[in-house]
């Protein structure tokens, strides 16, 4: 009908209008002319399929370019010859489909129409999400980009599973969802699975558009991984429209975050928090005004148990000064060895069903459960002992390791006899690599010709003991807590005797109680709802060190007392703001990072720290010298790259 073409014409003139306005070419653009300058290696006929209308971005040559606006809406006047041959085609359409396929032309996942502008033009404006298409392929040339790295992905993933439409924007991301759904890039898949991916595919493409999350700067693909990730495969496979757009919804704050130039909000200063006494009276009379009455439930979720782990035991201490420190006002349950989603899952539903108002998981590799469960549970609080990792359901604390470790740094170098001393990591995860750092600098500080040997827990294989021993290291930095496992196993900071003693120095000092006491008074106060209002579209990370007390250091009766006040003048400097261990210049093994005069490090780049400073000897693990435990930390947040379908398979596998 000629109506529906005045009606896609005022549309399409809107759209020139548009873009002229905004700088933009209002026109197809003509792969013609993308390719001048960028060429290409070769065409591979790819046959007759059905396409995404979104997927097609404009013409193979220039012909009738300027008769369409860039959304292939028609622009020539309504008594052209063209305008009647439309009106036509939309007849044809309504009344038996459009049967011919047009012709097209592929290139890096975007189709350019050499025939059937016009069929193109009338499924526009129909609204229709496919149109069938005679397509072939156009190879980029070669080159070291991105872009042409994850188009070979693609063409991987084509071969086994052939879906356009899956546009990704980082590299690996179709091993992610080729071992999300339990399959490879190798092997075809059966039909079923090709249908079932298509299906939920464009069931939350539909929903993603409907959101306008192309306002988000990242594509429906991107997006589909996090949903994935959260929801799991079969889940995510076997909903409905419907369902999926429910989900969609509630996950959409993570994705916001995700798109974010500047996702994480470190918190590094606690809020003001009343007298003991003040808040205990305070709680009481909310407890008296509460209808009806209840206390406040907090469910601690640890991967595994206080007697295995000292990282767990720590966080258990924290839980019980939680329980003493409000006099009954704070519930607390415990459920350990955690670690399979199962378990998890049931500790969860055991939590909500005991009407917790919060949870608190305590290690990295948890995030993606503790994510399952708030998107489970919207109203739930959820807490993940971790730093610089961006989701909004759930928020991240962490105390700041590297400011006491810039403080035993200075005591080692003050101790040292021969200008040596060790440092035995963890994992290469966010935060780990500040804190050797930090322990470098405070050496430096003491010693200029002191010289740092580093070693890792998480190498597998390998015995940096004897390592440290045949340089003739002493005094050495090792975990910062003890091990209940193995009580008589080395931590903190410790020296070595000539006959093989080993003397305890001093340590990090984890006040979690008080922690945990801040968070439930910002509970109680409304300060949790406010800061998350504030910061909407920010993760929200508590970072806290030695000013906020729930940090320290300890050292031990053995240290001579000029060393005892050479660490007390540094820790009051550090508390007054007078020297931070990442401000002015500072040099790393391979030159300058930032110089002379410079002010302190950004929160984001402390965290996310991944070069050694100039006076280590050592370096970041390789993955493949990694253990198990250790692959899995770093798949979740670590500072050295995996291999796409080793960080693929560990994600898939949480």
């Amino acid at each position: 009908m000629i109506e529906d073409y005045r009606k896609a014409r005022k549309i399409g003139l809107r759209q020139v209008q548009q873009d002229v306005a905004a700088g933009r070419y209002p026109y197809p653009t003509a792969l013609s002319d993308f390719l001048r300058d960028r060429g290409y290696q070769g065409e591979v006929p790819v046959g007759v399929i059905d396409i995404d209308m979104s997927l097609i971005a404009g013409t193979r040559t220039h012909g009738r370019q300027n008769s369409f606006s860039r959304g292939f809406m028609p622009l020539l006047e309504d008594d052209s010859e063209f305008a009647s041959k439309w009106s036509s085609l939309i007849d044809s359409q309504r009344e038996e489909g459009l049967r011919d396929p047009i012709i097209v032309y592929e290139y890096l996942q975007r189709f350019y129409v050499q025939e059937g502008n016009k069929r193109v033009s009338v499924m526009r404006y129909l609204d229709m999400p496919s149109i069938t298409a005679s397509v072939t392929r156009m190879l980029p040339m070669p080159s070291d980009t991105k872009e042409y790295r994850i188009y070979q992905e693609f063409l991987r993933f084509y071969r086994v599973c052939p879906i356009y439409g899956i546009v990704f924007s980082e590299e690996g991301s179709y091993e992610r969802l080729a071992v999300f759904a339990h399959r490879d890039l190798e092997n075809p898949w059966p039909d079923e699975a090709v249908t079932d991916l298509r299906a939920a595919f464009e069931s939350f493409a539909a929903a993603f558009a409907r959101r306008d999350g192309g306002s988000l700067g990242i594509t429906a693909g991107d997006a589909f991984l996090s949903y994935l990730k959260i929801y799991g495969y079969e889940l995510a496979i076997c909903g409905s429209p419907t369902e999926i757009a429910d989900r969609l919804s509630r996950m959409w704050g993570e994705l916001r975050v995700s798109a974010s130039q500047e996702p994480i909000a470190y918190l590094e200063t606690p809020p003001e928090q009343p007298s003991k006494g003040k808040l205990i009276a305070d709680l009481k009379g909310l407890y008296k005004k509460a209808v009806p009455p209840k206390s406040l439930r907090v469910a601690f979720i640890y991967e595994r148990s206080p007697q295995t782990s000292g990282w767990a035991a720590a966080h258990e201490k924290g839980r019980l000064e939680l329980e003493r420190s409000f006099g009954g006002m704070v519930e607390t349950t415990v459920f350990s060895d955690c670690k399979s989603d199962e378990a998890f899952d049931r500790a969860v539903d055991a939590a909500v069903a005991d009407r917790s108002d919060l949870i608190v998981t305590n290690v990295p590799t948890q995030m993606t459960q503790a994510l399952r469960a708030a998107m489970k549970y919207p109203k739930l609080k959820v807490l993940n002992c971790s730093v610089s990792l961006s989701h909004s359901a759930v928020r991240t604390f962490s105390a700041k390791t590297y400011e006491v470790k810039f403080l035993l740094g200075a005591l080692a170098a003050s101790l040292s006899d021969n200008h040596r001393i060790g440092y035995v990591a963890d994992s290469p995860v966010y935060g780990t690599v500040a804190g050797i750092n930090a322990f470098a600098i405070g050496a430096q500080m003491v010693d200029p010709h002191v010289t740092v040997y580093l070693k890792w827990y998480a190498a597998k294989d390998y015995d940096w003991r004897r390592e440290l021993a045949e340089t003739d290291v002493r005094i050495v930095c090792a975990r910062d807590v003890p091990n209940p496992v193995d009580p008589d196993e080395s931590w903190g900071l410790y020296l070595v005797e000539y006959d093989g003693t080993e003397v305890h120095l001093g340590e990090p000092v984890l006040q979690w109680g008080r922690f945990y006491q801040r968070i439930v008074q910002s509970i109680r106060d409304d300060s949790w709802r406010c800061e998350g209002d504030e910061l909407r579209d920010k993760a929200i990370n508590y970072w806290w060190g030695l000013t906020s007390g729930v940090l320290d250091v300890r050292l031990s009766p053995v240290v001579p007392v000029r060393q005892r006040n050479l660490v007390e003048v540094f820790r009051q400097s550090m508390l007054n703001g007078q020297i931070h261990p990442f401000t002015d210049e500072l040099k790393s093994q391979t030159g300058i990072v930032q110089p002379h005069g410079s002010g302190r490090l950004p929160s984001s780049q402390i965290a996310r720290m991944s070069w050694l400073n100039e006076n280590i000897v050592g370096r970041l693990p390789e993955e493949r010298e990694l253990s198990e435990r250790a692959l899995d930390e770093v798949s979740v947040s670590g500072v050295i790259p995996l291999d796409p379908t080793v960080a693929a398979q560990r994600e898939a596998s949480r």
